[in-house]
């Protein structure tokens, strides 16, 4: 017995290494399914049927697929029965009515001998997943030119019991994401007039605005407008995986502001000028302004060196101050 299955799996072994030496083999399937990766998104495959993975139709954040298959048990008790291949350039399109394809097989290997078992097909370079006695990572980078990965699966031996055509493997499918978003920014300048030149800086480095928007770590990150024509503006965003976040800033002029918080009975000029509505923000020249307050017969008398870009409050108070005697008054 141990020499039959070391002789058989010489063959098996010997039958993937030939088929994926191949540049393009025509092939025949019992059936074609056509699976997406939505949560409920489910097929029953049996022995010698194929299924086509429809991709999210934004791939831009998608490093693989990932198939969650549940292997029937009588399948598990006959080791190196069956094996399974990946395949690119796959024509006709895949379609339930079709079963007769011409394809490139990129890797293929034996179905494992459990009940669950995961297949992690890699769709972008550079992407590493990690294997494990449960998930199998395909080492090639299958093409996602057609919109759809091939899965297949094949009998590898003779003799196995007649449940195997009744018997299916529940197949599902999910995208992976890598662990990033992107960041857009909508723009406007004051009173609708024509955006000026400005620099994003995002986490304190400076990185340059595209199209398409900004990639960045999923997370929460800090991101500041600096600009010569506005006011500097800094906000936080969350980035979620895979979503994009739109971020809305409408531009401040750098004309310097003043704010003021004094008593209601208090009168206030600026420059000379009595201020009527001193509770409303002033907005100001660059340079030196006077503010002089009254309150009955007091007056104070300050002076704001104001910058471009920059705003500053002026706050008026009369503070009392309250302490407790050590001995009692006589």
């Amino acid at each position: 017995m141990a020499k039959m299955v070391k002789k058989l799996t010489f063959l098996i072994f010997a039958f993937l290494c030939f088929s994926q030496s191949l540049c393009a083999e025509m092939f025949r399937v019992h059936k074609t399914h056509i699976l997406g990766t939505g949560e409920d998104d489910i097929v029953l495959a049996g022995i010698n049927d194929c299924i086509s993975i429809i991709l999210p139709e934004d791939i831009s954040y998608l490093n693989g697929i990932e198939l969650q298959i549940k292997i029937p048990r009588i399948i598990t008790e006959w080791p190196y029965s069956i094996v399974y291949g990946v395949y690119n350039n796959v024509s006709p399109a895949p379609q339930e009515t079709v079963i007769d394809y011409r394809g490139e097989k990129i890797n293929g290997g034996i179905v494992p001998n459990r009940l669950s078992w995961a297949v992690q097909i890699p769709t972008r370079q550079g992407v590493k997943f990690r294997e494990s006695p449960y998930t199998a990572v395909i080492p090639v980078i299958a093409s996602t030119d057609s919109g759809a990965l091939f899965f297949r699966f094949q009998l590898a031996m003779k003799g196995v019991p007649q449940e195997f055509d009744t018997s299916y493997f529940s197949v599902s499918a999910k995208p992976i994401f890598a662990e990033v978003g992107k960041l857009t920014l909508s723009i406007t300048a004051p009173d609708n007039t024509k955006v000026q030149p400005y620099t994003v800086f995002v986490d304190g480095i400076q990185v340059k605005e595209k199209e398409d928007g900004i990639t960045l770590a999923t997370g929460i990150h800090s991101v500041s407008l600096v600009s010569d024509f506005y006011r500097n503006e800094v906000r936080t965003v969350t980035i979620e995986q895979a979503k994009v976040t739109n971020l809305e800033i409408t531009f401040r002029d750098i004309t310097p502001e003043i704010r003021i918080s004094a008593p209601e009975n208090a009168t206030v000029f600026l420059d000379g000028e009595k201020i009527s509505e001193w509770d409303s923000v002033l907005r100001v020249s660059q340079g030196d302004h006077l503010l002089r307050f009254i309150i009955g017969d007091y007056e104070i008398i300050r002076t704001v060196k104001a910058e471009n870009g920059r705003s500053y409050t002026v706050t008026l108070g009369i503070d009392a101050s309250v302490t407790e005697d050590t001995e009692p008054a006589n």
